[in-house]
């Protein structure tokens, strides 16, 4: 359904920053995983100093340390850090020249499916951080 209405587009555009902010949140929970520690003391002096980009970054870099190179969970992850790029990218064309200009219902309603891209990505961020607490574990034992 096309966005005709300003109050419409308003609350599009909320719940897109929500849920990017989310999104960092499930970023920051894989990298707490992947910590030694694994508190939230521990990973706060981290986690704040991160952005979205190099929270995605940390991640492939610590993912490629945990796992081999053909290894599917490790396939798999960087999969899911490649949508968030994405994600990344199109919240910031959001930002950045969307608003700035005058838009089309068209345009704006593609936005929606991002808000549904956004939220599929933070159902599937828990278990991602399963998987890193789990893979951290093997190599404390």
């Amino acid at each position: 359904m096309p966005i005709t209405d300003e109050n419409e587009f308003h609350a599009l555009v909320g719940e897109i920053m929500v849920w990017s902010a989310r999104l960092e949140s499930c970023l920051e929970a894989c990298i707490a995983a992947c910590l030694p520690g694994g508190t939230a003391e521990f990973s706060q002096p981290v986690l704040r100093r991160l952005n979205f980009t190099n929270q995605l970054a940390t991640l492939h870099e610590v993912s490629l340390l945990l796992y081999e190179p053909r290894d599917p969970t490790l396939v798999e992850f960087r999969r899911w850090l490649r949508r968030l790029g994405r994600t990344r990218l199109r919240r910031n064309d959001l930002v950045h020249h969307v608003l700035r200009v005058e838009r089309s219902p068209e345009e704006l309603g593609r936005w929606k499916s991002e808000v549904a891209r956004m939220r599929e990505a933070c159902v599937e961020a828990p278990a991602w951080v399963d998987v890193f607490e789990a893979r951290m574990a093997i190599g404390r034992s």
